[in-house]
């Protein structure tokens, strides 16, 4: 899998590293939803690989990510994406951006395990069973104390998987990574 980067990893990029090979899997940059359904447009423009059956022309599959703090507009937003073609739906909860932060979204809903469950339980919910709802997470905003239970909330409200970014986010991108964490999800 290619880890999303907002700014780094468009279709343009995602094309480029399918035919380089090597990536089994896709996930678009973010699309932030805030209160409101997202036009089709939006999700073209955001994932144009929607009209190819969601893959790019080599074949590899993209799922695509919202980012959010309300369970609702999500559930809706991955019912329109799910209808355009996508073959996954992947949250991010894992962006240390301090503007995304900021906007109730990314890794500031790692405070609070209650808010992980019901965002993933709602778009569960909201869209058929065979489609694999996805979650990226860090080990916690600050502190990692509430790593596990967040990923025991986000499998018990019914992720296909769990992507683990192993920093907090006030670590950002820098040194060390925690890989100790990794077993013990």
């Amino acid at each position: 899998l290619l880890a999303p980067m907002e700014g780094v990893v468009d279709w343009v990029m995602r094309d480029t590293l399918s035919q380089i090979g090597g990536i089994d899997q896709f996930v678009t940059e973010f699309l932030r939803v805030t209160d409101k359904l997202h036009p089709e447009s939006v999700f073209y423009r955001n994932c144009p690989e929607l009209k190819t059956g969601s893959r790019t022309r080599n074949g590899t599959p993209i799922f695509v990510q919202l980012l959010g703090g309300h369970a609702e507009p999500l559930a809706v937003n991955a019912q329109r994406a799910v209808k355009l073609g996508a073959l996954g739906i992947d949250l991010n909860f894992g962006c240390p951006a301090k503007t995304v932060n900021r906007h109730d979204g990314g890794a500031t809903l790692l405070k609070s395990c209650d808010r992980l469950y019901t965002i993933v339980k709602t778009v569960r919910d909201a869209i058929p069973a065979h489609i694999p709802v996805t979650a990226k997470i860090r080990l916690g905003f600050d502190d990692p104390a509430k790593c596990l239970e967040n990923a025991q909330a986000i499998e018990e409200a019914g992720a296909t998987w769990l992507t683990v970014h192993c920093r907090t986010k006030t670590d950002g991108y820098k040194p060390p990574a925690y890989w100790e964490w990794i077993p013990r999800m």
